[in-house]
This record gives C-alpha cells, structure tokens and sequence, in this order.
C-alpha cells in the first residue's frame, strides 16, 4: 500500500510560526505589564504609609505646640472683644474665639417649617429647594424660654432648630 504523502503549504507554516513568536513576545510584554503595575501599587502602599505616618506626626507636634500657645495665651495680658480674645506678636495675631451659644440646624426640617408657615422670604427656589439660613438666623434670637422670632417676638419651636454652645476656638492668623 502506497503512503498518502500530505503537502504542506510552506508559506502558511512560515506565517504560523512568525504568529507564534509575536505571540510569545505579547504574553512577555503582558507579564512584565503585570508586574509593573503590581511593583506601582506595593511602592504607592508603601508611599501612603510613609505619608500618613509623617502626616500623622506632624499633625501630633502642631497639636502639641498649639496647647503650649494656647497656656502661654492664658498667661499675658490680650485685647479683649465681645467675641475673641487676641494677642499681637511678630510673627501673626493669637486669636481665641470665645465661647457662644449657637444654631445647630436641620434645612430639611426648617424648610418644612418655612413652608407650613408661609415664610418664603426665608426659602430660596431652584431646581433644589433650599433654606436661606443666613437671612433666618438674622431673625433669631436666644434666651432662656427659647428662640424668639424678633420680628415677630413668637418664640419658636422647630423641630431641626436648637441652640448649642459652641467651644471657644483658637485661630493663628499669619
């Protein structure tokens, strides 16, 4: 029996084994690829720590320092306002905002508010509606029975709207 001789078409085989190597170098380039981007995000891990551990550091030194102004600040004679106590010095103003009774605030709450009471002088109409706080708390004013309206001397009960003592605040202005 004779042998069946198969024929092969050389220029199909040359174009297969040029596709097998560029193969070859994509899944190199496809590797190294991988491991650069896996060398970036261990050196970015490593980066942000080194960054937070400073950060962290220099934000507990600041915090240190600014007890030690804040005792020094105690210490000297300052001008005096209604609202903040000050020192001048060379290299910038010590400023500590004295404590004051406040507004906490909750706009969806007050909007309400404005709405059922006809107050739309306090509401600002967009595609959002929005409370105009500024214009209201002008309005305002704290006493022990309450929030009173001073426009209209009713004494207000919100649900959303409470007075708070705010801490005083120490600003260093440069």
């Amino acid at each position: 029996m004779a042998k069946k001789v198969i024929e092969v078409d050389e220029t199909i085989v040359q174009m297969k084994v040029e596709m097998n190597k560029l193969l070859e170098e994509i899944k190199e380039l496809d590797y190294k690829l991988a491991e650069l981007r896996e060398m970036f995000i261990l050196q970015s891990e490593e980066l942000t720590n080194k960054f937070e551990e400073r950060q962290l550091s220099l934000n507990n030194k600041r915090d240190y320092l600014r007890t030690q102004l804040k005792f020094l600040f105690e210490q000297v004679p300052q001008h005096e306002t209604k609202t903040m106590k000050k020192v001048e010095l060379l290299s910038g103003d010590v400023i500590v905002k004295k404590a004051k009774e406040d507004f906490e605030k909750d706009t969806e709450k007050l909007i309400e508010w404005a709405q059922a009471n006809q107050r739309e002088e306090f509401l600002s109409k967009k595609e959002v509606l929005s409370f105009k706080w500024a214009d209201f708390k002008k309005s305002l004013l704290p006493t022990d029975d309450g929030i009173v309206d001073v426009n209209t001397g009713e004494i207000l009960n919100i649900k959303g709207l409470n007075t708070i003592m705010k801490s005083e605040e120490l600003e260093i202005k440069y």
